[in-house]
């Protein structure tokens, strides 16, 4: 998808005011299907209640329809980017989402490559999986908080570790010479997690407008472009959890 068109779709669906999303779930278990279903009412997707074990039986998306795949990433890796292959052959503009209870970082970094756009845990609280969903038909590619990835090999030097006697405060970043503070590192957890802004304001009492302002100092000071950079800047530099 090039550039232009990506700009294109992002704004198509910031523009509708109640953009519906037709999800595919592909998975064999019902109650996966029932959960989706549950979470994800009332949150602007249509989920598919029919059993997906062929791609090509799928009825024709129409043009202009938002499309999402989300796979059950407990079946076998291969089958999973095999189906990744044929959705992006025959849907190129869906999208496609993982979900599993754990994630081991070398498949998801197949998954990856194969295509897939986002990766979320099955146990994640309704808000964060709806919003997550949101955030990967938007074009971000989203990962959940306990998944490292290996973007490096400097990785290892540049690890900044927070002090057992510091849980929460700020974290020293030597590589930019700046400070998160205490509240930029609470939010920054939340980034890991991939919660979107209104799940932040109400965990930590604050208003949307205050964790946007924060969001934006925290892209400032780790260098990234967006809220996704940040959680996997987090995820590759901060080598201790950080507590809300």
């Amino acid at each position: 998808m090039s550039l232009h068109s990506l700009m294109e779709d992002r704004r198509s669906y910031r523009q509708e005011e109640k953009p519906t999303t037709k999800v595919f779930p592909i998975c064999s278990n019902p109650l996966l299907r029932i959960g989706l279903e549950t979470v994800l009412a009332g949150e602007g997707f249509d989920v598919c209640r029919e059993a997906i074990d062929d791609i090509s039986t799928l009825p024709e998306i129409p043009e202009g329809q938002h499309a999402l795949f989300i796979i059950d990433g407990e079946i076998r890796s291969d089958a999973i980017i095999d189906t990744i292959n044929q959705i992006k052959t025959s849907f190129p503009d869906a999208k496609i989402v993982i979900v599993a209870e754990t994630f081991e970082a070398a498949a998801v970094s197949a998954f990856w490559k194969a295509g897939a756009h986002g990766f979320c845990l099955s146990n994640s609280q309704s808000e964060i999986l709806a919003g997550s969903l949101h955030l990967v038909m938007l074009g971000e590619v989203v990962l959940p908080a306990a998944l490292v990835l290996s973007m490096t090999e400097t990785k290892a030097n540049h690890a900044v570790a927070v002090p057992a006697d510091n849980p929460g405060g700020n974290i020293d970043l030597r590589l930019s010479g700046r400070r998160l503070s205490m509240r930029e590192t609470q939010i920054l957890a939340f980034l890991r997690e991939g919660a979107p802004n209104k799940v932040i304001a109400r965990k930590l009492n604050l208003s949307e407008s205050t964790v946007k302002v924060h969001v934006k100092a925290i892209l400032k000071k780790v260098g990234a472009c967006n809220r996704t950079q940040a959680a996997l800047w987090a995820t590759h530099h901060v080598s201790a959890e950080i507590e809300a």
